[in-house]
Protein backbone atom coordinates (compact mmCIF):
# COMPACT_ATOMS: atom_id res chain seq x y z
CA UNK A 1 0.00 0.00 0.00
CA UNK A 2 1.27 3.24 -1.01
CA UNK A 3 1.36 5.43 2.34
CA UNK A 4 1.08 9.16 2.53
CA UNK A 5 2.91 10.69 5.46
CA UNK A 6 2.58 14.22 6.42
CA UNK A 7 5.34 15.89 8.02
CA UNK A 8 4.59 17.65 11.51
CA UNK A 9 7.57 19.54 12.12
CA UNK A 10 5.99 22.98 11.45
CA UNK A 11 3.45 21.98 14.13
CA UNK A 12 5.99 20.88 16.32
CA UNK A 13 7.91 24.00 16.16
CA UNK A 14 4.35 26.09 16.78
CA UNK A 15 4.04 24.86 19.88
CA UNK A 16 8.16 23.85 21.50
CA UNK A 17 10.58 21.09 21.11
CA UNK A 18 9.38 18.10 20.32
CA UNK A 19 10.78 14.88 19.30
CA UNK A 20 10.65 13.87 15.36
CA UNK A 21 7.30 12.49 14.67
CA UNK A 22 5.06 12.12 11.57
CA UNK A 23 1.55 10.86 10.76
CA UNK A 24 0.63 8.38 8.40
CA UNK A 25 -3.06 9.25 6.79
CA UNK A 26 -4.54 5.70 5.05
CA UNK A 27 -7.41 3.92 4.08
CA UNK A 28 -9.41 1.40 2.23
CA UNK A 29 -12.22 2.35 -0.58
CA UNK A 30 -14.57 -1.00 -1.36
CA UNK A 31 -17.65 -0.10 -2.55
CA UNK A 32 -19.43 -2.85 -4.86
CA UNK A 33 -22.89 -4.76 -6.08
CA UNK A 34 -24.40 -7.53 -4.22
CA UNK A 35 -27.51 -9.87 -5.09
CA UNK A 36 -28.76 -11.42 -1.72
CA UNK A 37 -31.78 -14.13 -2.05
CA UNK A 38 -33.75 -16.68 0.81
CA UNK A 39 -36.74 -18.20 1.22
CA UNK A 40 -38.64 -15.07 1.69
CA UNK A 41 -37.10 -12.93 -1.55
CA UNK A 42 -34.54 -11.18 -3.24
CA UNK A 43 -32.41 -7.90 -3.96
CA UNK A 44 -29.98 -6.33 -5.73
CA UNK A 45 -28.24 -2.94 -4.58
CA UNK A 46 -25.10 -1.67 -3.48
CA UNK A 47 -22.52 -2.76 -0.70
CA UNK A 48 -19.27 -1.97 0.59
CA UNK A 49 -16.54 -3.72 2.28
CA UNK A 50 -16.59 -7.00 -0.03
CA UNK A 51 -12.91 -7.36 0.12
CA UNK A 52 -11.34 -4.86 2.71
CA UNK A 53 -13.16 -2.90 4.81
CA UNK A 54 -13.47 0.62 4.08
CA UNK A 55 -12.11 3.21 6.30
CA UNK A 56 -10.12 5.98 7.05
CA UNK A 57 -7.35 6.21 8.97
CA UNK A 58 -4.07 8.35 11.05
CA UNK A 59 -1.31 6.33 12.60
CA UNK A 60 2.73 7.46 13.80
CA UNK A 61 4.91 7.20 16.05
CA UNK A 62 7.50 9.20 17.81
CA UNK A 63 11.20 7.84 19.07
CA UNK A 64 11.55 9.01 22.33
CA UNK A 65 14.97 7.33 22.73
CA UNK A 66 16.60 4.38 24.23
CA UNK A 67 14.92 2.45 22.41
CA UNK A 68 11.00 3.32 22.78
CA UNK A 69 8.84 5.04 20.86
CA UNK A 70 5.47 6.39 21.58
CA UNK A 71 2.52 5.42 18.79
CA UNK A 72 -1.21 5.91 17.98
CA UNK A 73 -3.49 4.71 16.01
CA UNK A 74 -7.10 5.93 15.01
CA UNK A 75 -9.19 4.39 12.43
CA UNK A 76 -12.93 4.88 11.33
CA UNK A 77 -14.75 2.37 9.52
CA UNK A 78 -16.84 3.76 6.44
CA UNK A 79 -19.97 2.64 4.09
CA UNK A 80 -18.44 4.48 0.52
CA UNK A 81 -21.87 3.28 -0.92
CA UNK A 82 -23.10 6.13 1.03
CA UNK A 83 -20.32 8.33 2.36
CA UNK A 84 -21.93 7.24 6.12
CA UNK A 85 -19.57 6.62 9.28
CA UNK A 86 -20.00 2.71 10.76
CA UNK A 87 -21.23 4.25 13.56
CA UNK A 88 -25.14 4.79 13.62
CA UNK A 89 -24.26 6.60 10.34
CA UNK A 90 -21.66 9.01 12.22
CA UNK A 91 -17.47 8.95 11.67
CA UNK A 92 -15.93 7.56 14.68
CA UNK A 93 -12.83 5.83 15.51
CA UNK A 94 -15.09 2.66 15.76
CA UNK A 95 -12.23 0.24 14.28
CA UNK A 96 -9.36 1.08 16.49
CA UNK A 97 -8.28 4.24 18.29
CA UNK A 98 -5.24 3.76 20.57
CA UNK A 99 -1.67 5.06 22.13
CA UNK A 100 1.05 2.70 22.33
CA UNK A 101 4.65 2.36 24.51
CA UNK A 102 6.72 -0.15 22.48
CA UNK A 103 10.14 -1.15 23.22
CA UNK A 104 12.56 -4.28 23.64
CA UNK A 105 9.93 -5.38 26.06
CA UNK A 106 6.88 -5.10 24.04
CA UNK A 107 4.35 -3.02 23.51
CA UNK A 108 1.58 -1.83 25.75
CA UNK A 109 -1.14 -0.69 23.99
CA UNK A 110 -4.25 1.55 25.74
CA UNK A 111 -7.61 2.12 23.96
CA UNK A 112 -10.23 0.78 21.58
CA UNK A 113 -8.47 -2.50 19.69
CA UNK A 114 -9.45 -5.66 18.19
CA UNK A 115 -10.44 -7.88 20.72
CA UNK A 116 -8.26 -11.03 21.50
CA UNK A 117 -10.28 -13.63 20.54
CA UNK A 118 -10.99 -12.17 16.74
CA UNK A 119 -7.94 -11.78 15.55
CA UNK A 120 -7.51 -15.30 14.40
CA UNK A 121 -10.64 -15.80 12.96
CA UNK A 122 -9.95 -12.97 10.75
CA UNK A 123 -6.04 -13.88 9.77
CA UNK A 124 -7.10 -17.62 8.86
CA UNK A 125 -10.44 -16.79 6.55
CA UNK A 126 -9.56 -16.58 2.73
CA UNK A 127 -12.16 -14.04 2.65
CA UNK A 128 -11.17 -11.64 5.81
CA UNK A 129 -14.17 -12.08 7.09
CA UNK A 130 -15.54 -9.96 4.80
CA UNK A 131 -18.49 -9.72 1.99
CA UNK A 132 -21.02 -12.60 1.17
CA UNK A 133 -17.70 -14.93 1.71
CA UNK A 134 -16.65 -14.00 4.83
CA UNK A 135 -16.61 -16.85 7.98
CA UNK A 136 -19.56 -16.61 10.28
CA UNK A 137 -16.92 -18.09 12.97
CA UNK A 138 -17.10 -14.86 14.99
CA UNK A 139 -20.89 -14.11 15.19
CA UNK A 140 -22.15 -17.29 15.70
CA UNK A 141 -24.01 -15.74 18.67
CA UNK A 142 -24.93 -12.87 16.25
CA UNK A 143 -23.41 -9.43 16.14
CA UNK A 144 -21.69 -7.80 19.71
CA UNK A 145 -24.00 -6.32 21.94
CA UNK A 146 -24.52 -5.46 25.74
CA UNK A 147 -23.02 -8.00 27.38
CA UNK A 148 -26.67 -9.63 28.06
CA UNK A 149 -28.82 -12.02 26.96
CA UNK A 150 -28.40 -10.40 23.15
CA UNK A 151 -25.41 -10.24 21.31
CA UNK A 152 -22.24 -12.36 20.21
CA UNK A 153 -18.17 -11.80 21.52
CA UNK A 154 -16.78 -8.21 20.78
CA UNK A 155 -14.97 -7.82 17.63
CA UNK A 156 -13.84 -4.39 18.95
CA UNK A 157 -13.26 -3.73 22.50
CA UNK A 158 -13.05 -0.65 24.08
CA UNK A 159 -11.25 0.62 27.56
CA UNK A 160 -8.72 -1.98 26.81
CA UNK A 161 -5.43 -2.39 27.93
CA UNK A 162 -3.16 -4.84 25.83
CA UNK A 163 0.53 -6.46 26.10
CA UNK A 164 2.21 -7.90 22.70
CA UNK A 165 5.50 -9.77 23.33
CA UNK A 166 8.47 -8.50 21.00
CA UNK A 167 9.04 -9.34 17.64
CA UNK A 168 12.32 -11.15 17.92
CA UNK A 169 10.88 -14.07 19.60
CA UNK A 170 11.77 -16.91 16.94
CA UNK A 171 8.64 -16.93 15.92
CA UNK A 172 6.28 -16.70 19.12
CA UNK A 173 4.03 -14.14 19.55
CA UNK A 174 1.34 -13.54 22.18
CA UNK A 175 -1.01 -10.90 23.25
CA UNK A 176 -3.00 -10.42 26.44
CA UNK A 177 -5.41 -8.50 27.09
CA UNK A 178 -8.04 -6.66 29.44
CA UNK A 179 -11.04 -4.36 28.93
CA UNK A 180 -13.39 -2.64 31.19
CA UNK A 181 -17.21 -2.37 31.11
CA UNK A 182 -17.24 1.09 32.91
CA UNK A 183 -20.02 -0.05 35.50
CA UNK A 184 -19.86 1.73 39.03
CA UNK A 185 -19.87 -0.32 41.58
CA UNK A 186 -22.97 0.20 42.77
CA UNK A 187 -24.42 -1.64 39.34
CA UNK A 188 -26.19 -5.28 39.87
CA UNK A 189 -23.47 -6.57 38.46
CA UNK A 190 -19.91 -4.85 37.98
CA UNK A 191 -18.23 -6.64 36.25
CA UNK A 192 -20.97 -6.40 33.03
CA UNK A 193 -18.97 -5.35 30.23
CA UNK A 194 -15.30 -7.05 31.46
CA UNK A 195 -13.31 -8.50 28.93
CA UNK A 196 -10.33 -10.96 29.53
CA UNK A 197 -8.70 -12.23 26.19
CA UNK A 198 -5.34 -14.10 25.56
CA UNK A 199 -3.90 -14.61 21.89
CA UNK A 200 -0.48 -16.90 21.47
CA UNK A 201 0.98 -18.37 18.06
CA UNK A 202 3.85 -19.47 16.16
CA UNK A 203 4.56 -18.17 12.70
CA UNK A 204 8.11 -19.33 11.17
CA UNK A 205 8.12 -19.49 7.36
CA UNK A 206 5.22 -21.14 6.01
CA UNK A 207 3.45 -21.85 9.12
CA UNK A 208 1.33 -19.65 11.00
CA UNK A 209 -0.51 -21.29 14.03
CA UNK A 210 -2.83 -19.57 16.74
CA UNK A 211 -5.18 -20.25 20.17
CA UNK A 212 -6.80 -17.59 21.10
CA UNK A 213 -9.89 -17.28 24.09
CA UNK A 214 -11.47 -14.82 25.47
CA UNK A 215 -14.10 -14.04 28.30
CA UNK A 216 -16.96 -11.23 28.11
CA UNK A 217 -18.51 -11.10 31.45
CA UNK A 218 -22.66 -10.61 30.89
CA UNK A 219 -25.55 -8.65 33.11
CA UNK A 220 -25.80 -12.40 35.28
CA UNK A 221 -23.38 -15.05 35.11
CA UNK A 222 -26.02 -17.37 32.72
CA UNK A 223 -25.26 -15.07 30.07
CA UNK A 224 -21.25 -14.65 30.37
CA UNK A 225 -19.85 -15.41 26.76
CA UNK A 226 -16.49 -17.52 26.64
CA UNK A 227 -15.09 -17.53 22.92
CA UNK A 228 -12.21 -20.00 21.81
CA UNK A 229 -10.79 -20.52 18.49
CA UNK A 230 -7.52 -22.27 16.37
CA UNK A 231 -6.13 -21.21 13.13
CA UNK A 232 -3.46 -23.31 11.24
CA UNK A 233 -2.31 -21.91 7.88
CA UNK A 234 0.57 -22.75 5.55
CA UNK A 235 1.77 -21.48 2.61
CA UNK A 236 2.99 -23.62 -0.45
CA UNK A 237 3.40 -21.24 -2.75
CA UNK A 238 1.01 -22.22 -5.38
CA UNK A 239 -1.83 -22.73 -2.14
CA UNK A 240 -2.07 -22.04 1.28
CA UNK A 241 -4.56 -24.45 3.13
CA UNK A 242 -6.24 -22.53 6.37
CA UNK A 243 -8.68 -24.52 8.93
CA UNK A 244 -10.73 -22.48 11.57
CA UNK A 245 -11.66 -24.31 14.82
CA UNK A 246 -14.05 -21.99 16.52
CA UNK A 247 -16.57 -22.11 19.78
CA UNK A 248 -18.76 -19.51 21.33
CA UNK A 249 -20.83 -20.51 24.65
CA UNK A 250 -23.00 -19.38 27.23
CA UNK A 251 -24.62 -20.99 29.62
CA UNK A 252 -27.70 -21.95 27.24
CA UNK A 253 -25.86 -22.29 24.26
CA UNK A 254 -23.14 -23.30 22.47
CA UNK A 255 -22.23 -23.10 18.77
CA UNK A 256 -19.11 -24.78 17.77
CA UNK A 257 -17.73 -23.85 13.78
CA UNK A 258 -15.15 -26.03 11.73
CA UNK A 259 -14.03 -23.95 8.45
CA UNK A 260 -11.28 -25.39 5.94
CA UNK A 261 -10.24 -22.65 3.72
CA UNK A 262 -7.70 -21.87 0.98
CA UNK A 263 -6.18 -18.87 -1.05
CA UNK A 264 -4.20 -19.55 -4.70
CA UNK A 265 -2.08 -17.39 -6.94
CA UNK A 266 -4.16 -17.32 -10.50
CA UNK A 267 -2.94 -14.81 -13.19
CA UNK A 268 -2.91 -11.14 -11.93
CA UNK A 269 -5.37 -11.94 -9.25
CA UNK A 270 -5.58 -14.69 -6.03
CA UNK A 271 -8.79 -17.50 -5.89
CA UNK A 272 -10.34 -18.00 -2.69
CA UNK A 273 -12.63 -20.58 -1.05
CA UNK A 274 -13.74 -22.03 2.13
CA UNK A 275 -16.20 -24.16 3.79
CA UNK A 276 -17.60 -24.03 7.10
CA UNK A 277 -19.87 -26.24 9.36
CA UNK A 278 -21.63 -24.76 12.15
CA UNK A 279 -23.09 -26.97 15.01
CA UNK A 280 -25.35 -26.13 17.86
CA UNK A 281 -25.00 -28.05 20.79
CA UNK A 282 -27.98 -30.61 21.36
CA UNK A 283 -30.06 -28.48 18.16
CA UNK A 284 -30.69 -28.82 14.63
CA UNK A 285 -29.81 -25.01 14.58
CA UNK A 286 -27.26 -26.00 12.31
CA UNK A 287 -25.69 -24.69 9.21
CA UNK A 288 -23.37 -25.06 6.51
CA UNK A 289 -21.61 -22.17 4.68
CA UNK A 290 -19.74 -22.66 1.41
CA UNK A 291 -17.75 -19.75 -0.58
CA UNK A 292 -15.61 -18.98 -3.60
CA UNK A 293 -14.14 -15.43 -4.57
CA UNK A 294 -11.70 -14.27 -7.22
CA UNK A 295 -9.90 -10.70 -6.98
CA UNK A 296 -7.92 -9.22 -10.10
CA UNK A 297 -5.25 -6.82 -9.18
CA UNK A 298 -5.05 -4.01 -11.48
CA UNK A 299 -1.82 -2.75 -9.52
CA UNK A 300 -0.64 -3.34 -5.81
CA UNK A 301 -3.10 -0.79 -4.81
CA UNK A 302 -6.44 -1.76 -6.76
CA UNK A 303 -8.55 -4.63 -7.35
CA UNK A 304 -11.77 -5.61 -8.82
CA UNK A 305 -13.24 -8.55 -7.03
CA UNK A 306 -16.24 -11.19 -7.42
CA UNK A 307 -17.95 -13.86 -4.36
CA UNK A 308 -20.18 -16.37 -4.03
CA UNK A 309 -21.67 -17.64 -0.86
CA UNK A 310 -24.36 -20.34 -0.06
CA UNK A 311 -25.81 -21.58 3.29
CA UNK A 312 -27.68 -24.63 3.41
CA UNK A 313 -29.90 -24.16 7.15
CA UNK A 314 -30.44 -27.27 9.28
CA UNK A 315 -34.54 -27.75 10.31
CA UNK A 316 -34.12 -25.39 13.15
CA UNK A 317 -31.62 -22.79 11.73
CA UNK A 318 -32.58 -19.51 9.27
CA UNK A 319 -29.65 -17.93 8.87
CA UNK A 320 -29.07 -15.52 5.51
CA UNK A 321 -25.56 -14.42 3.66
CA UNK A 322 -24.67 -10.75 4.14
CA UNK A 323 -22.72 -8.00 3.44
CA UNK A 324 -20.42 -5.20 5.57
CA UNK A 325 -22.95 -2.58 4.45
CA UNK A 326 -25.59 -1.11 2.18
CA UNK A 327 -27.82 -4.40 1.04
CA UNK A 328 -30.04 -6.16 3.44
CA UNK A 329 -30.88 -9.60 2.79
CA UNK A 330 -34.93 -10.50 3.13
CA UNK A 331 -35.93 -13.23 6.11
CA UNK A 332 -35.21 -16.71 5.78
CA UNK A 333 -37.52 -19.49 7.07
CA UNK A 334 -36.62 -22.30 9.03
CA UNK A 335 -34.06 -25.16 6.76
CA UNK A 336 -34.10 -22.89 4.09
CA UNK A 337 -30.90 -22.16 1.84
CA UNK A 338 -29.62 -18.61 0.95
CA UNK A 339 -27.52 -17.47 -1.27
CA UNK A 340 -25.50 -14.34 -2.37
CA UNK A 341 -23.19 -12.88 -5.23
CA UNK A 342 -20.81 -9.59 -4.90
CA UNK A 343 -18.91 -7.89 -7.33
CA UNK A 344 -16.69 -4.97 -6.46
CA UNK A 345 -14.15 -2.71 -6.46
CA UNK A 346 -11.14 -2.14 -3.69
CA UNK A 347 -8.68 0.81 -3.72
CA UNK A 348 -5.78 1.07 -1.39
CA UNK A 349 -4.72 4.65 -0.21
Amino acid sequence: MKKSVISLSLACAAVGSYAQSSVEVFGVADVGLAHLSSSTGSGTGASTGGANISRLGFRGNEDLGGGLKAGYWLEAGLDINSGAGKTSGALSFNRRSTVSVSGNFGEVRLGRDDSASFLSTLIFDPFLTNGVGGTMSFTMLGAPGTANAIGGAPIQISNAVSYFLPPDLGGFYGQAQVAFGGQPSTAANSKQGNYEGLRAGYRQGALNVAFATGKLMGDIAANDLTAKNIGVSYDFGMVKPMFIWATEEKSFIKITAMQIGLTAPLGAGELRASYGRYDTANSSADWNKLAVGYGYNFSKRTQVYGSYAQISNGAAAKKVVTVQGGMTSAANALGASATGLEVGLRHFF
